[in-house]
């Protein structure tokens, strides 16, 4: 992958394991190529990932959630949908057409999940926990 990249930009991985993730990230850094590495995941995910790879984290961001007193979010379900895409490029709308989908016994989970991928250009979207997220809120529905 790093051959490919011809000039500064920006390259992601998504994981569904930890392991597979710590992993990886132990290779980047015994491969020291002086990259910036950022991890988005748990602080208790990314210290353990960092203390296991030999490396000291030196910043956190914290998601602090949502204040809207005027309620115009969509529910937690749709906003947890459309914020895995750091672009906010998942629209609140084309998740709860999905979650509506499944619902309503249009699509499978995985196809709602494959399709909200498509519209998240950073590559960072995870289809896995998507499919999970969409499949849990179907339960709660029941």
């Amino acid at each position: 992958m790093i051959e490919g990249v011809i000039k500064p930009g920006t390259v992601s991985a998504v994981f569904t394991k930890e392991q597979d993730a710590s992993n990886c990230f132990k290779e980047v850094v015994a491969a020291d190529f002086g990259l910036s590495v950022n991890m988005s995941t748990s602080v208790e995910n990314a210290k353990r990932v960092a203390e296991q790879s030999g490396v000291h984290r030196h910043s956190v961001e914290y998601a602090l959630s949502f204040n809207d007193p005027h309620q115009h979010l969509p529910n937690s379900q749709v906003l947890a949908l459309s914020t895995m895409c750091g672009h906010g490029m998942v629209s609140f709308n084309m998740a709860k057409k999905m979650l509506d989908m499944v619902r309503e016994g249009r699509r499978t989970s995985e196809q709602a999940a494959t399709t909200l991928v498509r519209f998240c250009p950073c590559g960072v979207y995870n289809p896995v926990r998507a499919k999970r997220l969409i499949d849990e809120a179907c339960q709660e529905q029941r």
